[in-house]
């Protein structure tokens, strides 16, 4: 008993206090989301705030690991609905939100330490240009559609914005330690888990979302199995130029996985992660050659050269069936008018030059953010939805005009050629990971002429930015003296 005594004697009064208020807090917050939810849920906000403030290194660690693992497994939720609120919440944007949110307070923490937000101005000055892109469709759907373009450009805008807080959450944690280098890729493994889990179950209990024909196709965790190819891609290049530097059983493990993915992405039968990794494949060599010569390349063409043929090998039969129904007849032309040939290739023909004649009416600011799925004339006949653009350039264009366009083309050459110079200053044992992170941009955003249309897959741009942001912190940052071009070796 004397001891008993003595323990609660060593617990610090401030301490006790501490857990009665916290005790109470957590009641009284309990008792208050029963009676108002929403003003519940801004003073959790608030105290996760404070508790960001106190204690920013363990947020920024929680936010990155939400950003980099948590995020994939959610964008099922993401779908969307008729008549559905711009502001409908489920929990991607409800993670979205507190991803911004955090990012906030960790900027103006770091402002009050004196330490930068934006670590690299380049990256700054770059999605200066993105920002502009959409704050013209922001005000052009405002102006010309009221409270219906408002609601749209402001939901585009929060999600955009969350991106990039996203981004630079996980470029500030990994910056902080070197070792979180590893553990940042190690994340990203752990994030895709589920939806391959997920997948696999499908394709065993043959489950899952199914085309009109009965083809079916696999969705993982995401809302369409457009997105979940795509989200596959940068993956597949990842473990593509692992096996291309590396040795022995290492190269044999990464290419393992490579194929294993691909086959994934090919029975997602999505055309646009198809060509996204073939593009991506093929660009890698060069990218390699670049970084170490001539002599590399060739090394690097004759694995992907092997890792092409293994995936035809196994995936071959399903990329063929999903090539082999793009026609040019007169049938074939009728459906896609009529909404009922989605994915064909010459649906999206008709789809773009639809959007692009009803963008003529405004072709400098454009409709709006978000309104191509207000105002598009062809709508899915399953669910009545106006389709999405199924192109970033078409997209921006009918959205933002030319003026938006421009921007978000600049925006796209200046991340691009950041990229490339990740791959030029990273360290030789980093270098293939910057590689292949740089073949998946330059594939995703310009090689498939913007048909990915990356811009709106949320969850694979969260995947893709983390990315970015373990290269960028796994990479030295020159002196002025040291970024001059030297003699050539």
């Amino acid at each position: 008993m004397m001891a008993v005594s003595s323990s609660v004697r060593t617990i610090p009064e401030n301490g006790i206090a501490a857990l009665a208020g916290w005790l109470a807090a957590a009641v009284a917050l309990a008792g208050l989301a029963a009676v108002q939810p929403a003003v519940a849920a801004g003073a959790a906000a608030g105290a996760a705030a404070v508790a960001a403030w106190r204690w920013p290194r363990a947020a920024g660690s929680v936010g990155a690991w939400v950003v980099l693992a948590l995020r994939p497994s959610l964008d099922a939720f993401s779908v969307r609905g008729l008549g559905l609120s711009p502001f409908a919440l489920d929990p991607s944007v409800i993670v979205g939100v507190a991803v911004l949110g955090l990012a906030a307070v960790l900027a103006l923490r770091r402002a009050r330490d004196g330490r930068r937000v934006w670590p690299d101005r380049t990256l700054l000055r770059t999605h200066v240009w993105l920002l502009a892109a959409y704050a013209i469709g922001f005000y052009s759907g405002s102006r010309l559609y009221g409270g219906a373009g408002f609601g749209e450009g402001a939901r585009e805008m929060v999600r955009v914005a969350s991106i990039i807080a996203a981004f630079l959450l996980v470029l500030w944690w990994a910056e902080a330690d070197a070792g979180r280098y590893r553990l940042g890729w190690t994340a990203l493994a752990v994030g895709a888990v589920i939806p391959v889990v997920v997948a696999l179950g499908e394709l065993v209990t043959q489950v899952g979302y199914r085309e009109p024909s009965g083809l079916l196709r696999l969705e993982g965790t995401f809302s369409h199995p457009n997105a979940f190819g795509q989200y596959l891609a940068p993956f597949v290049l990842v473990a593509v130029g692992a096996a291309i530097a590396g040795r022995g059983a290492a190269r044999l493990g990464s290419f393992a996985v490579a194929a294993a993915l691909s086959v994934l992405v090919a029975l997602t039968y999505s055309r646009t992660a198809i060509l996204v990794v073939a593009t991506g494949v093929a660009v890698l060599p060069l990218l390699r050659g670049r970084a170490l010569g001539r002599g590399a390349v060739a090394r690097a063409v004759i694995v992907v050269s092997l890792f092409i043929g293994l995936v035809w090998l196994i995936a071959g039969p399903y990329v063929e069936e999903r090539f082999a129904d793009i026609s040019f007849g007169t049938t074939a032309w009728q459906l896609a008018v009529a909404g009922q040939s989605e994915n064909s290739f010459q649906w999206r023909i008709i789809n773009w030059g639809g959007l692009i004649l009803l963008g003529m009416d405004h072709p400098l600011f454009g409709h709006g953010m978000g309104m191509t799925t207000q105002l598009n004339p062809l709508s899915n006949e399953e669910n009545g939805l106006p389709f999405n653009a199924h192109n970033d350039f078409v997209r921006f264009f009918f959205e933002t005009g030319l003026a938006g366009l421009i921007c978000y083309v600049v925006y796209g050459l200046l991340l691009c050629s950041w990229a490339l110079r990740q791959v030029r200053l990273a360290a030789p044992a980093r270098g293939p990971t910057a590689q292949a992170v740089a073949a998946a941009l330059l594939a995703m955003f310009f090689l498939t002429i913007g048909a990915p249309e990356l811009s709106l897959n949320t969850a694979s741009l969260y995947a893709l930015y983390g990315m970015l942001a373990l290269v960028r912190a796994g990479t030295p940052t020159p002196s002025p003296a040291s970024s001059r071009p030297g003699p050539a070796r």
